[in-house]
């Protein structure tokens, strides 16, 4: 017997009832560990852009059901569209009630429907993977 596997067997000798005890790996520590590891990044996010994060994550809170576009091999670029507009729409709301960040928002229309895009994008990502991690636990 190998000397490495021995230390995970029952007994001295494995028999018939005897099954291997292997050591035990925490799969969801790991899990938190990257989502904490995620939020200390958004947190040195622009200001902007943490004002666009919560907006977002909160879409694709709406999205994160079976059969939603968000888990689609090819997600539809104008359902995308669609959604960063609205998010656009009460980022420009917010900021006219804040009077914050106005004149930004207002000169760089596209640059700020562009950020939206992309972080609508890395958070529907970071979900279809979450999603495919999950699935793949209840195999083994």
């Amino acid at each position: 017997m190998n000397p490495y596997y021995e230390k995970y067997m029952r007994g001295a000798f494995p028999s018939a009832n005897t099954y291997p005890v292997y050591p035990f790996c925490p799969v969801c520590s790991w899990e938190d560990e990257k989502e904490k590891d995620q939020r200390r990044m958004q947190e040195l996010y622009p200001v902007l852009a943490r004002q666009i994060q919560p907006l977002v994550e909160e879409e694709c809170d709406r999205m994160e059901y079976d059969g939603s576009f968000m888990f689609d091999e090819f997600p539809d670029r104008l359902q995308i569209r669609r959604i960063c507009t609205r998010i656009y729409d009460q980022v420009d709301k917010r900021n006219l009630e804040n009077d914050m960040m106005m004149q930004s928002v207002d000169s760089g229309q596209e640059w700020v429907k562009d950020l939206i895009t992309v972080m609508l994008l890395h958070e529907m990502h970071h979900r279809r993977c979450r999603r495919k991690d999950r699935r793949c636990n209840w195999i083994y």
